[in-house]
């Protein structure tokens, strides 16, 4: 009798050791089977109207489960929108379909290894607001959503940069003042920002480059004004720029091209005198000559002087080329000729002194035996016959 239930405890007791086992090794073999993501989601990095794709790897995949593909949004309450099931767009969104390539925004591709399928997202026509993160989940049947397999791939979508209009393009300033100027970008990546002058000259703080999105001008000079462009550049091209004119209010200055200029007298040769004059407000201009008891007339254009004014690309913008074009040059045109220019900040004057040479000056003067001289020769000729006819008439 002892046996025969010393035999039945033993016989108990591997019965419950035998099915703890083929509980434990049915609960691998299930867990084994259950649908899983295996593969890490790679971030994706494409520009502004690429296409952006993400794959999402799953195995052990059956009818009982769903792979779905959802935007995380940080708006709203952060809830996802679903995009997709399995091989399915089921966002309603995914209306708009390019002119040119006939191709919805959102599209599903599926491709089958083994037991692994790949669900692929593609994302067109990519703008900024495409940007996030996407979540790939598997929805199991009988499976509370917190424990689905989740995995999140993460799209970055890169933006040329572009300068937001906070400034403004025109500045008019007094000498002595400060003025700073600001340049707000817009990109991604975040744009660096540099300030440089139009012309490529020093910077007033010195340096031909300033990084950042201010510059700051302080004790403003008459050299300090000009065009500065503010450079907006993240590596995606293109980049951006704006342009800021800095006006300085100054009195007039005058500088000759010439401070003495030649010409021969009596030979219907004619004399340029040259003046560049800067200021702003714009100066007005006038041409004055000395007489010969030191006193200044003002000259007016006519038939002996013909005044201009000239334009140069070398020129800055409140710099201003002006001509006197002394005609037919007489005896008594050597003298000093004064530039002049005025604005309501003051005068700026220099002197041009026009003298006598004996050869014409100037790259209008005939060249030796040129159509000048032919000209001249053929006069005397002309003179000498008939001084010859003449003679014979009255023999």
């Amino acid at each position: 009798m002892v046996d025969v239930c010393l035999n039945f405890r033993t016989s108990s007791k591997m019965f419950t050791i035998t099915f703890i086992i083929l509980v434990g090794i049915s609960s691998i073999f299930v867990e084994a089977q259950r649908p899983d993501i295996v593969d890490e989601i790679l971030p994706e990095v494409k520009q502004k109207n690429q296409i952006g794709y993400l794959n999402c790897t799953v195995v052990n995949k059956g009818s009982e489960s769903v792979v779905q593909w959802s935007k995380v949004e940080t708006v709203n309450g952060g809830n996802p929108i679903l995009l997709s099931e399995d091989d399915k767009i089921v966002y309603q969104g995914n209306t708009g379909i390019n002119e040119d390539s006939g191709l919805r925004k959102y599209d599903m591709q599926s491709r089958i290894n083994g037991r692994r399928v790949t669900y692929m997202l593609v994302i067109r026509y990519l703008a900024e607001e495409d940007a996030g993160d996407y979540l790939c989940t598997i929805r199991i049947q009988g499976v509370q959503w917190p424990e689905w397999p989740k995995k999140i791939g993460k799209l970055t979508v890169q933006i040329a940069p572009q300068i937001q209009p906070s400034i403004n393009s025109i500045y008019e300033k007094d000498i002595g003042s400060s003025l700073q100027l600001t340049c707000e970008s817009h990109g991604n990546p975040y744009p660096n920002i540099t300030w440089k002058r139009e012309d490529g000259q020093e910077l007033p703080m010195g340096g031909f480059q300033s990084r950042g999105a201010t510059l700051n001008l302080t004790d403003i000079q008459r050299n300090d004004r000009g065009n500065y462009i503010c450079v907006a550049d993240n590596n995606v091209k293109p980049p951006d720029s704006f342009k800021v004119e800095v006006i300085v209010f100054f009195q007039p200055s005058c500088r000759p091209v010439q401070s003495t200029v030649g010409q021969a007298q009596n030979r219907r040769f004619n004399a340029k005198l040259e003046c560049i004059v800067a200021g702003y407000p714009q100066p007005s201009m006038k041409w004055m000559k000395e007489t010969e008891n030191g006193k200044l007339i003002e000259i007016d254009d006519d038939d002996k002087y013909d005044i201009t004014k000239q334009f140069s690309s070398q020129l800055q913008n409140d710099e201003f080329w002006y001509t006197l074009l002394v005609k037919n040059v007489q005896a008594k045109d050597y003298t000093n000729y004064h530039c002049v220019g005025t604005n309501k900040y003051g005068d700026g004057e220099i002197t041009i002194a026009l003298f006598e040479t004996m050869e014409c000056q100037g790259s209008n003067c005939p060249s030796p035996g040129g159509a000048g001289a032919g000209t001249q020769i053929q006069a005397s000729v002309f003179t000498v016959l008939l001084f010859g006819l003449v003679s014979l008439l009255v023999l």
